[in-house]
């Protein structure tokens, strides 16, 4: 897997364990309520456009390169709609988890769409 599709998907991943296990971590250590900040939801989705942009040209490209640029574009949506957009707690988590997992599967399906295209064929 290249490095920014894995950071990507790590990203993803913390995302996730910011939006749904941080009320859990701050129930047991309130000195953490400062990562509630919504800086930090911004900062998150800025550097998962960030490292978006560095994986974007090594996409595959052709219609199927398309299909997960458009998904990618989407979960990057979902990150910044939940991060700027303040209807609800609930709402910003299912949008933010949402977006989260989608761009996490994009960079998944990158990886493997330039894996296929990489191979030898028989």
């Amino acid at each position: 897997m290249r490095t920014q599709d894995a950071a990507g998907i790590g990203l993803s991943g913390l995302c996730l364990v910011h939006c749904l296990g941080l009320p859990v971590l701050i129930s047991l250590s309130p000195s953490l309520m400062w990562m509630e900040n919504e800086l930090i939801h911004i900062g998150l989705a800025s550097v998962a456009l960030i490292v978006w942009l560095t994986v974007l040209p090594k996409w595959p490209t052709g219609q199927s390169g398309l299909v997960v640029k458009a998904i990618a574009l989407a979960g990057l949506g979902l990150l910044f709609l939940g991060a700027l957009w303040e209807v609800s707690e609930t709402f910003e988590k299912v949008v933010t988890s949402i977006g989260a997992v989608t761009l996490a599967a994009s960079h998944l399906l990158a990886w493997k769409g330039s894996h296929r295209t990489a191979a030898p064929h028989a």
